[in-house]
């Protein structure tokens, strides 16, 4: 990609790489304002490639001389089949029932389906996407799906929705309406003009998603 763009061939496609904004996970078990990796201390950085393709990229950074792959999600991986472009900057957050083995809340990063580049006509009339059509959340130390809502079928992962019909490029917002730092309410705007509320009662999972 660098020599490409290096090259800036006249005519040529723009060519894109890393496009995203990266967000960061830090775990300071002594709250000493230093991440130390051999104390134990994490800092993982996360983003996705917006124009450049169709993943989100997890590193850890906790020693910056020996930076490793965390993990990957594609539209290849199980799952994430419904993945555009991974425009929308993924949110690190806690959710109810996502615990560890002491039953401590693990984070997770929830993020939109992304773009689909249907929508870039000037011209034709928009209608409805083939991809980036739903929400995710994975999670955060080892990227395995823990719940979407997207049209595919339903599963132990996923709420099949027929009404999501327009991709989900932008970053969610979400929403601690009891104070207990876990979230009870997601909200994610699609290309249709749509706003989507997501709520997330009790220790369950996501439970309903609903066009607001």
């Amino acid at each position: 990609v660098l020599k490409k763009r290096r090259d800036n061939v006249k005519g040529a496609d723009v060519v894109w790489g890393v496009d995203g904004s990266a967000v960061f996970y830090s775990k300071d078990l002594n709250n000493d304002g230093t991440i130390d990796s051999s104390a134990g201390d994490k800092l993982y950085l996360y983003f996705g490639l917006r124009r450049g393709g169709k993943a989100y990229y997890a590193l850890d950074v906790s020693n910056p001389d020996s930076p490793t792959l965390l993990w990957k999600i594609d539209k290849a991986t199980t799952g994430f089949g419904e993945l555009g472009q991974t425009w929308s900057s993924p949110v690190i957050t806690y959710i109810p029932g996502h615990v560890d083995g002491a039953g401590k809340p693990k984070p997770v990063l929830v993020f939109g389906g992304g773009y689909d580049v249907g929508k870039d006509s000037t011209t034709a009339v928009a209608g409805d996407d083939s991809e980036g059509r739903g929400i995710f959340i994975v999670d955060a130390a080892t990227g395995a799906l823990v719940w979407s809502v997207t049209p595919a079928n339903n599963s132990g992962t996923n709420m099949k929705s027929a009404d999501l019909k327009h991709s989900i490029p932008a970053q969610l917002t979400v929403l601690d309406s009891n104070g207990d730092g876990l979230i009870d309410r997601m909200y994610a705007t699609d290309t249709g003009g749509n706003i989507w509320r997501l709520d997330l009662p009790g220790n369950r999972r996501l439970a309903r998603a609903v066009d607001a």
